[in-house]
Order: structure tokens, then C-alpha cells, then sequence
């Protein structure tokens, strides 16, 4: 039996495609847990039209952040292995059969998928968005081959069910610390599926990029030193390694990408040295919907 988890906040424009690309890739006895957190839209009513007797909502009165929702989905969760997915994503057709997989070696604690984004060509950010999610990839291959792998894709990870300790009140990155709790335990290694594929609107302004990156990157920056898995230095880097590969006529967008990314990551280190609220640091980047 398979737990799927699904957070959401203010979905209603997009859980039905997420609802849709999923349904039909699960077992007449498996479940899916979805905690609306502090929704202030159409969301649960949306989901209710699906009537499936496998889709379980919880309601949270107000919105108390994803940690609280996956410590939720972990408890009440019937199945063997938990999947936890995004509201705003669209699963590809093999998804799930392809994140489980790696479960059939009893060390395995933990399983990420394999998030692209989308994105229109025209876009300025277009460049960089590709570039960087290209980048993870090849990182997450080589961390896999080593053995060293363990930053989970929020947008679609699983977990054997037992091995997750109670994640902690955190503001962001909390694919980031389920990783690293799961990861320190002794006996659990964490595998990467690159053929888990789920796709995800990226933000296509500058606004929402600003917004979603700084989020994360905050919550990064609430991580121990020695954890923060990825750092504004080394990906600046792949600015001038990534730069002739682009074509030459969209040279000033990656380069104002590369600022704005750049820009990103001081507010996302701002925010967190100032130890602002969930609501200061998590804001909904709409595009991206």
C-alpha cells in the first residue's frame, strides 16, 4: 500500500491537475493525504468534486507550515511508503512506479525524484531556469554514485514508513532537513530517480523568481553551516561555465538572470538573519500556479 501526501496552501487553481496525473497511477487500496493549511481559497471544495474515497483531507484552521502538514501525512499515513508530491505540479504518467522502485533494497530510507521545469523559450529567465535545474541533476547523479545523496526535491520524494523522525517547526527547506534527519540515521541510505519525473512551472517574472528562490534559499540558511547543501558562491560559478553554451543573442538575459539570482539569495540570507515569520519568508509566487 502507497501514502500519497500532498501540503497545500491556496491551490485551487492547480490541485486538480495535480489530482488528475495522479489518480490513475495509484491501486484501488491506496491513499492520498491532502492537509489544506490555512486555506483562504476554493481548495477544498475543489478537491471534494473528485469524490475518490482514497483522497483524505485534513484541515488546518490556519496555516502552520509544510513541516506540520508532513509530520501529519507521516502519522496518519496507512502505507508502506510514503510519496509527498506538490499542489502545483504535474506528475509524469510513470512517476510513482518509478519512485518506489529503489524500496526494493531494504536500506533504502528515502527515494527523490526528478523535478523539470516549465517554462516558455521567450522568457528572460528562461536560460538560467534550465541551466540550473540541469546542474542539480547532474549533482544529484553524482552524489547517487557516491553515496553521498540525501537534499530530497520537495516536489516529489518518498520515504519508507518508520524512518522519518518528527521534522521540526522549520520556514523553509523542509525537503532539506527530512533529508538530513533520514540521512544521519545509521543503516538508511537516500537514492535519486532520475526517471521519477515531475514537472513544475518555474515563476515567470521577476517578482515570483525573487520570491520563490529567496524562500528557499532562507531556509537554507536556517540549517546548521555544515548542512546547507547548496551555496550562492558555487552556483554564481556556473555563470561563466554555462555562458558559451548559450546562445550568443540571449547572453544579456542569462546575465541579468545570474544578478537577479544572485539578489535572491542576499534576501532569502536577509530573512533568515532577521529571523522573520512563515508569512514574511513563504510568500506564493502566482505565476507559478
Amino acid at each position: 500500500m502507497i501514502t500519497v501526501g500532498i501540503p497545500v496552501y491556496n491551490e485551487e487553481k492547480s490541485i486538480s491537475l495535480v489530482l488528475q496525473t495522479l489518480l490513475f497511477q495509484l491501486e484501488k487500496n491506496d491513499e492520498i493525504i491532502i492537509v489544506c493549511s490555512g486555506c483562504t481559497d476554493n481548495t477544498v471544495g475543489v478537491i471534494k468534486e473528485f469524490k475518490d474515497s482514497r483522497i483524505i483531507i485534513i484541515e488546518q484552521e490556519k496555516r502552520e507550515g509544510k513541516a506540520s502538514a508532513i509530520n501529519l501525512i507521516n502519522k496518519k499515513a496507512r502505507g508502506d511508503i510514503i510519496v509527498q508530491t506538490d499542489g502545483d505540479v504535474v506528475l509524469e504518467a510513470n512517476a510513482i512506479e518509478n519512485i518506489i522502485k529503489p524500496f526494493k533494497d531494504p536500506q533504502v530510507g528515502a527515494v527523490s525524484g526528478n523535478p523539470l521545469p516549465r517554462i516558455s523559450k521567450r522568457n528572460v529567465f528562461y536560460d538560467w531556469t534550465k541551466m540550473s535545474y540541469k546542474k542539480l541533476h547532474e549533482e544529484r547523479l553524482k552524489q547517487d554514485v557516491e553515496n553521498k545523496f540525501w537534499h530530497l526535491s520537495g516536489y516529489l520524494l518518498a520515504w519508507r514508513k518508520g524512518c522519518l523522525p518528527e521534522v521540526p517547526f522549520v520556514k523553509g527547506a523542509v525537503d532539506a532537513w527530512m533529508g538530513k534527519l533520514i540521512y544521519k540515521q545509521e543503516g538508511w541510505i537516500i537514492r535519486y530517480a532520475p526517471d521519477a519525473i515531475v514537472y513544475v512551472k518555474a515563476p515567470d517574472n521577476r517578482k515570483d523568481f525573487v520570491a520563490q528562490k529567496a524562500r528557499v534559499r532562507a531556509g537554507y540558511y536556517f540549517l546548521p553551516k555544515d548542512d546547507m547543501p547548496r551555496t550562492v558562491k558555487k552556483e554564481l560559478l556556473w555563470l561563466p561555465t554555462e555562458f558559451f553554451k548559450i546562445p550568443f543573442w540571449r547572453w544579456h538575459k542569462f546575465i541579468y538572470s545570474g544578478f537577479i539570482y544572485a539578489y535572491s539569495w542576499k534576501k532569502g540570507k536577509d530573512m533568515a538573519k532577521q529571523n522573520k515569520s512563515l508569512e514574511e519568508i513563504w510568500k506564493v509566487p502566482e505565476s507559478t500556479k
